[in-house]
């Protein structure tokens, strides 16, 4: 169940059946600039804390901060796969922080955004934004996008998706713990080789 979680939490719009529920994306460029990613911290299968589901992390392209995700979709019987970038908050990193998008098909150019922590001894963190926080500040100009109506099939009205920018100003602003679901992070365990100490 946690990462069907994960990913829907990574790729709302692919996972989690165009809701009418509000929605923010980025653009690819999102974030200071790439993590160079190491395989020993992010490689491998991980499973949410508490779940059974499992997934693979493949690093993609280091320098470019890129992860290629691949998930069992039990109902079809394939294997589904999605792209993550990994990129620094600020200039100088960002406490151990970092913006994680993910992106449902390759060369997407608009993804789902999650705040995240590096992995430590086979372990990281997610952190889901506060949409309708997000939606509040771009229509008082606190953070740089733009806001575009939608409308799902069924809905008896509209609400609005959030486009925000790839600009340094958002990301210094996007560091205060309101624009996020602090209190409700999602914890992902590194299964086998690598795992957690005490797993």
């Amino acid at each position: 169940m946690k990462a069907k979680l994960l990913l829907g939490m990574l790729a709302a719009a692919a996972m989690l059946g165009l809701t009418s529920c509000p929605e923010t994306s980025v653009p690819r460029d999102f974030g200071a600039r790439p993590l160079k990613l190491k395989s020993d911290d992010w490689s491998g299968t991980w499973r949410g804390a508490g779940g059974d589901d499992d997934f693979r992390l493949e690093i993609k392209d280091a320098a470019a901060g890129q992860i290629t995700v691949f998930a069992t979709n039990k109902e079809k019987k394939t294997e589904d796969t999605m792209e993550f970038f990994v990129r620094q908050i600020g200039a100088r990193g960002g406490e151990g922080l970092v913006f994680l998008t993910s992106f449902d098909r390759p060369g997407a150019s608009r993804g789902s955004l999650n705040l995240a922590t590096v992995p430590e001894k086979g372990v990281f963190h997610t952190w889901g934004l506060r949409h309708d926080v997000i939606e509040s500040a771009v229509k008082s100009g606190e953070l740089k996008g733009e806001l575009k109506p939608v409308k799902e099939k069924g809905d008896e009205k509209s609400h609005n998706h959030c486009l925000l920018a790839a600009d340094a100003a958002n990301y210094a602003k996007l560091t205060d713990a309101k624009f996020w679901e602090w209190t409700k992070p999602d914890t992902f365990i590194r299964q086998g080789k690598g795992k957690a100490k005490g797993r």
